[in-house]
């Protein structure tokens, strides 16, 4: 029987995967060569797991050998504040080392039944503001400042002030919409999780300091663990990856690419920022900074110019990207629905916390 079931649940990611290749095929035979598929394909999805590998398995391992309280320690004030729980807490010290890790650790939280989906989903979306910005602002911050100089530190400013208002507005609505526990500070809801609610009371204190006062995970049980979910993991993960790829080849996100910088150069800036844009919303961002910082050297954009170029290039190109490149690992490490929800409201609360101090920076300057 369990065969079966096996077989059986395998079923549709083949037959995704076959309707992807034939999409691929119908295109461009020449895509699944060899010397086409291996670099453009298949090497940046082995990449994909292997990040996503490594991210399960440090969330397994926090969780299984306790050290989840220790990052939840770190945090509880401001996880008080948004009356959220210790899982949370966890995830979100965890965010600002690897976001893979901290989506996993939300995810085994709801699915033993220590955060209900609501407060997970939330949690994902406080994760997603400042811990993610800070993640990525070494990397991102050498080739912003010393292209573009002033101007890319107004950029970064601007992103910063955006994350922090994304992850402190998220708070204010937990606290605002979550009920506190009596005494605990945190959240005593109890919405609907993969557990049932007799396995993990929401005022159960083991529930709420995993590996507290539990037996710890040994690392064979941690890898008993990891080879179930990651097998799980790779059947979605694959098969919407692989769907990504044919729609792009086939030229998707690229019309859909063209359409949004069209609107933003014709209808909110000069011409001289369209290859601002463009670089940004078709082409890797670095070029879209090396582009902002020629017209500045040329003097053909202003330093304000040149922000609200790259500004509104990452409004535009940012969830293009995010679907494309973060749906098959939300889908794997959450569900397909739940992944694509969630993916979808953090780059709404992107774009709008970016077009609002974006508006205060135009107002002031």
């Amino acid at each position: 029987m369990r065969k079966k079931r096996g077989a059986t649940s395998l079923l549709l990611p083949v037959l995704l995967c076959g309707l992807a290749l034939w999409v691929i095929f119908r295109h461009d035979p020449a895509l699944l060569a060899w010397s086409k598929a291996w670099p453009e394909l298949l090497r940046p999805l082995t990449r994909m797991l292997a990040f996503l590998g490594v991210g399960l398995v440090a969330g397994l391992a926090v969780e299984g050998m306790g050290w989840s309280a220790w990052l939840a320690a770190a945090v509880r004030p401001l996880m008080r504040f948004g009356r959220l729980r210790d899982a949370s807490g966890a995830a979100f010290a965890t965010a600002f080392f690897s976001g893979t890790a901290a989506n996993a650790m939300l995810m085994n939280a709801w699915r033993d039944g220590r955060l209900g989906e609501r407060e997970m989903r939330l949690s994902y979306l406080v994760n997603t503001g400042l811990p993610v910005f800070l993640l990525h602002l070494p990397t991102t911050f050498f080739v912003v400042v010393p292209m573009t100089r002033s101007a890319g530190a107004i950029y970064l400013a601007l992103n910063a002030l955006a994350a922090m208002l994304r992850t402190l507005g998220v708070l204010a609505w937990t606290r605002a919409t979550l009920h506190a526990a009596p005494a605990a500070g945190i959240s005593a809801e109890t919405d609907a999780s993969p557990a049932t609610a007799t396995a993990h009371p929401a005022g159960d204190s083991t529930s709420q300091n995993t590996g507290r006062n539990t037996d710890r995970t040994t690392p064979q049980k941690i890898l008993a663990a990891f080879r179930n979910r990651f097998w799980r993991i790779v059947t979605i993960t694959v098969p919407i990856y692989l769907l990504m790829y044919a729609l792009n080849q086939t030229g998707v996100f690229e019309n859909l690419r063209d359409m949004a910088a069209h609107w933003v150069v014709t209808g909110l800036l000069p011409v001289e920022a369209v290859s601002v844009v463009v670089f940004a919303v078709a082409a890797e961002f670095t070029s879209g900074i090396a582009a902002a910082g020629a017209l500045l050297d040329a003097g053909s954009l202003t330093t304000q110019q040149a922000v609200l170029a790259l500004v509104l290039g990452t409004i535009v190109a940012t969830p293009i990207r995010a679907i494309r490149h973060q749906l098959p690992a939300h889908a794997g490490v959450f569900t397909p629905r739940l992944g694509l929800v969630m993916l979808l409201q953090s780059q709404f609360l992107r774009v709008a916390s970016l077009l609002l101090v974006t508006a205060g920076y135009v107002a002031l300057a």
